[in-house]
């Protein structure tokens, strides 16, 4: 009987210390804030790892030769194939020199021309693809390459996230040097046909005063 008194003692015992262990627990992270965010950052942290969201990037020109003065439309795409929403998803645009910037549209977010930072956000797989629409005129001639850069707070297994286009533009005096030389051949003829002409003529000379004498 002694026994049986003594073990429901310990037992009554050892109840109390581990409530009042598991109130102390929650009452230090009640009081302590920074312990409690401390916890639930490492929860998200975790749970971001584990996610993923491949993105595709595109980056294409609605022209690919134009001359001085003609306007050019960049236009910069990403979706998500997913599985999972992609977070804080952003687009860095560099508009080759030579080229300046007249205005823009998009499907989604905001776009800086300043710094050509396409901000757009949250990404999910039902967004589609979005767009960003660069207008730009040219001032110089030459080759002209756009490039952009698509980073994203989510994991992207998709590793190209790089791209970048060419396009060529013309100065107007180009286009008459190239009509002069046409206009030339068309009133002298072709030169090479008249040089095969020529020699063909000359070979042909011995042969004739053979014949005669």
């Amino acid at each position: 009987m002694k026994k049986l008194f003594i073990l429901l003692i310990c037992i009554v015992l050892f109840s109390s210390s581990s409530f009042v262990s598991a109130e102390d627990i929650n009452a230090t992270l009640d009081t302590n804030p920074v312990a409690t965010d401390s916890v639930q950052s490492s929860v998200a942290e975790d749970t971001n790892i584990s996610k993923s969201a491949y993105l595709v990037l595109d980056n294409d020109a609605d022209k690919e030769d134009i001359h001085i003065g003609d306007y050019v439309t960049w236009i910069v795409t990403v979706q998500n194939l997913g599985p999972d929403m992609s977070q804080n998803t952003q687009v860095r645009d560099e508009l080759p020199d030579g080229l300046k910037y007249c205005y823009h549209t998009l499907t989604k977010g905001s776009f800086n021309p300043q710094t050509g930072i396409w901000n757009i956000g949250d990404l999910k797989v039902e967004d589609g693809e979005v767009a960003l629409y660069i207008t730009c005129i040219a001032l110089t001639a030459g080759e002209k390459i756009n490039k952009v850069w698509l980073t994203s707070d989510t994991f992207n297994p998709n590793n190209e996230t790089f791209e970048e286009e060419e396009i060529d533009v013309l100065d107007h005096d180009d286009d008459k040097d190239v009509k002069k030389e046409i206009n030339n051949i068309h009133k002298t003829g072709n030169p090479i046909f008249l040089i095969l002409i020529s020699l063909f003529g000359f070979a042909g000379l011995p042969f004739m005063f053979k014949k005669q004498l």
